[in-house]
């Protein structure tokens, strides 16, 4: 069964990635590492509108999306242009908002856990 997207999510930053994510799916072996990572940080929710039908998963903190779970290999963060990331393994991301974009990662980078708290604390800050 469908749950709704929380109430609190909808907002116009939002407002691009949800609509992308509709009828999109993931793969649960993406979810377990960046859940370790968020693990730690209680102000993180996540929304998943259909677990028994492997729908897509998102995390936000303070109403703003940060990272999602879509695929089969990526977890998608929400990252600033500005950081001093070496985000060159990354794809070039399509333009989001005028300071952040989202990057694609695979699941088990070495690099996720900096990126997710990267984008968890750009997200907190917001």
């Amino acid at each position: 069964m469908m749950k709704p997207i929380p109430d609190e999510l909808n907002n116009p930053i939002n407002d691009e990635i949800l609509k992308k994510l509709v009828g999109k799916s993931c793969h649960s072996d993406i979810v377990g590492p960046i859940e370790g990572y968020l693990s730690a940080f209680k102000d993180v929710k996540f929304y998943c509108p259909d677990g028994g039908k492997f729908s897509y998963i998102l995390w936000y903190v303070n109403s703003v999306v940060f990272a999602y779970a879509s695929g089969m290999q990526n977890i998608y963060l929400r990252l600033s242009q500005s950081g001093d990331l070496n985000l060159s393994a990354a794809k070039s991301p399509k333009s989001y908002c005028r300071e952040n974009s989202w990057y694609p990662v695979p699941y088990n980078s070495d690099k996720l856990e900096l990126l997710v708290n990267s984008a968890y604390e750009s997200a907190k800050n917001s």
